[in-house]
């Protein structure tokens, strides 16, 4: 059985707006805010029942739209992210996560 990915800690890189992810492996990961935004995964960001998502109408990001405002994890396998402009409905699973920027 294929062991999921888990962080062990959580900071952010205001100067470079993006949030630092570690994980249990070792491995680091910084994940620019304007992408983590663009990959949220709620049903209004990406879409539901044929009805297309935020930015497949908009792909341009808006004011407050990529600020991260506070993070919280969510149980054993995701991270919820509140954002500037109020949004805060998606939760990112860890798999995906570890998906987005740069791993070091």
């Amino acid at each position: 059985m294929k062991e999921l990915p888990t962080p062990t800690r959580f900071a952010y890189d205001e100067k470079a707006r993006a949030l630092l992810v570690e994980w249990r492996d070792g491995g680091r990961q910084r994940i620019a805010f304007a992408e983590l935004r663009r990959a949220c995964p709620c049903a209004s960001c990406r879409g539901e029942l044929g009805a297309p998502g935020r930015f497949e109408t908009d792909p341009e990001l808006h004011p407050g739209e990529d600020e991260l405002a506070d993070i919280a994890l969510v149980g054993n396998y995701g991270l919820k992210v509140v954002w500037a402009d109020g949004h805060d409905t998606g939760i990112y699973r860890f798999e995906q996560l570890r998906e987005l920027g740069q791993l070091s």
